[in-house]
């Protein structure tokens, strides 16, 4: 039975239908039952999609105690419940909170409101596109075969369950980063209500919903896009079709099709499409030639419009595939670290090759990078840069010092000389070992007891500043003294730690930032030629970040190598010290 009082004249059936109450052991409705007018329900014209529902203060209780009416649902197929809490026992994961939800709402629907709907199956969808919860697709299938078939009950009762999952996932996915990363699936059918664990499906808002949402970047163009890729019919493009490196001029092989991809992607206008679809041959030169050039750009390519191993990786990628690697890096970027908007932050995006710093949502800074190959990869993780040292000492990390320096001394003692390096001790006691006094033939580089270390200079492996932040990897920022390599389109070349192409900018601006008079300007400590090291009161949070994939402000899909291979199952098992997505700041 409803109470009376709850509802006006208009679409009584509307509101019947979205009844969760079960007074008793039956579900009673009198249809007949006179029903008084109330000025707080709000329905608008006959097609109305939605009903405004009185806030839950306002609202009279049930005439009698009740329960959740599960009628409608008991004789759906809801298939996905199997996949996603493999101990259910009925046709939901989380049945007691459900009933909670609803008795605390009145046993008024939660999901009335189609806004709302659609936000919650966006949001739904981000996640089930990059194939990493099992039963997910699933579950939004059954929602929106219940929805098509106006089953509004069953559908508010398998939303709010699925709201409870997909809470459950985002948690999971908070204190465990690293499997965004490990291109699997995460299998946690027999945890997920471990993880729902004080997660309320009431009240429900498109406020409360839409913190849910991943920050820095537009959620809906982007799932615009990954609709788009999703939708076009594979093309055939395959590495094995491009047997050597074509230059401009060269005929192009299977050229049509390679024009089609081309104009599909937006590389490509349709006017040089149309043209190009109707000749013979298509070859490296015009339309094409600048087409390749503009999807090179696109992709963190060198933008020379020759078709070499990279530039196929990346032309022959399935559309499909596009769309997971934009949902994955969505994902990504939606359990980075929130900043406050007060000061700004750093990221270091490892495939883009590139240093920004925010402040106020806007990049006032950035600069090129590089970073660690593939085999002493930069680690994924967040800091604070506490400190900045002008003209610094190198202590040489122990894997250079065990695979670079000692097999260098071993063939040639001068080594150290020539590059400004003495041994030490140890790094707790600094006392100067003579390299004359070590018989460089019988040392092994594994067990060796001393440090070496590189002092202050122009040739120093650092250059002339370095920035440190609290880590477990021994990972900061610096300068560098090898120039040159910057110039190079592919930047994974360091040991792990990140070097910086302007790091005097980037050292004039800390220094601006911590707006303090007894800090001497950069380039009078720079002059000095002897370290110098400043404590930063005003801390700059640096987080080092992967993706890959992300949809620019002008619309325009950006693609990167995924140079870790941490985007696609790999072969070798990712090391976990490389991608804990710690976080040191303090």
């Amino acid at each position: 039975m409803l109470n009376p009082q709850r509802v006006g004249t208009q679409r009584l059936s509307k509101l019947l239908a979205l009844s969760l109450i079960l007074p008793g052991s039956a579900y009673a409705v009198e249809l007949a039952t006179p029903v008084a007018p109330h000025n707080y329900v709000q329905v608008t014209g006959p097609e109305a999609d939605s009903v405004v529902l009185p806030p839950v203060n306002d609202r009279e209780a049930p005439v009698s105690a009740g329960t959740v009416d599960w009628s409608s649902l008991n004789n759906q197929s809801v298939l996905s419940t199997r996949t996603l809490c493999a101990d259910a026992v009925s046709k939901v994961c989380f049945k007691p909170q459900i009933e909670q939800a609803y008795a605390e709402n009145k046993f008024y629907p939660i999901w009335h409101d189609k806004a709302l709907r659609d936000e919650f199956e966006l949001q739904l969808k981000a996640v089930a596109d990059t194939k990493m919860l099992p039963g997910l697709a699933q579950r939004i299938s059954e929602m929106d075969k219940l929805e098509s078939e106006h089953n509004d009950q069953a559908y508010d009762l398998l939303a709010t369950d699925t709201y409870y999952v997909y809470r459950a996932f985002q948690n999971y996915i908070a204190t465990h980063r690293n499997v965004l990363f490990l291109s699997k699936p995460v299998q946690m059918s027999r945890v997920m209500k471990d993880y729902a664990t004080g997660v309320d499906a009431y009240p429900m808002s498109m406020g409360k919903l839409e913190q849910f949402r991943p920050g820095y970047i537009s959620f809906k163009p982007t799932m615009e896009m990954i609709a788009k890729f999703q939708s076009l019919p594979a093309h055939t493009l395959k590495a094995s079709d491009f047997t050597r490196v074509y230059r401009k001029g060269d005929t192009m092989p299977h050229g049509h099709e390679l024009v089609k991809v081309l104009y599909t992607l937006g590389d490509m206008d349709q006017a040089h499409y149309e043209h190009l679809s109707h000749q013979a041959k298509i070859t490296n030169t015009g339309a094409v030639f600048e087409s390749l050039k503009a999807f090179q750009k696109r992709h963190g390519l060198a933008s020379d419009g020759i078709i070499g191993s990279a530039t196929v990786q990346q032309l022959v990628m399935p559309y499909n595939e596009i769309a997971r690697r934009l949902a994955l890096n969505t994902l990504r970027v939606a359990t980075l670290n929130k900043h406050a908007e007060g000061r700004p932050h750093i990221w270091v995006n490892i495939p883009n090759y590139k240093l920004e710093v925010y402040d106020k949502g806007n990049v006032v800074f950035e600069s090129k990078v590089i970073v660690g190959r593939d085999t002493r990869p930069t680690n994924l993780f967040s800091s604070s840069i506490t400190t900045m040292v002008v003209n610094p000492y190198w202590n040489v990390p122990i894997t250079i010092k065990q695979h670079d320096v000692i097999p260098k001394v071993k063939r040639n003692i001068s080594y150290l000389k020539q590059h400004n390096m003495q041994i030490l001790n140890s790094w707790r006691d600094r006392t100067v070992i003579n390299p004359t006094s070590i018989n460089w033939s019988a040392v092994n580089p594994k067990t060796f007891p001393h440090e070496f270390q590189q002092g202050p200079g122009p040739h120093n492996s650092l250059g002339r500043v370095k920035f440190l932040m609290p880590n477990d990897y021994a990972i900061f920022l610096h300068d560098t003294p090898a120039r040159g390599l910057f110039s190079k389109t592919k930047r994974d070349l360091s040991s792990g730690c990140v070097r910086v192409e302007r790091a005097y900018d980037l050292a004039n601006y800390v220094i601006d930032y911590q707006n303090r008079g007894n800090i001497p300007p950069f380039k009078k400590m720079l002059d000095a030629e002897k370290q110098k090291t400043i404590s930063l009161s005003k801390r700059i949070d640096v987080d080092f970040v992967y993706l890959t994939a992300w949809v620019d402000h002008d619309g325009m899909v950006q693609m990167r190598e995924d140079i870790y291979g941490y985007d696609s199952p790999n072969p070798k098992p990712i090391k976990n010290k490389f991608i804990t997505m710690k976080d040191f700041k303090h």
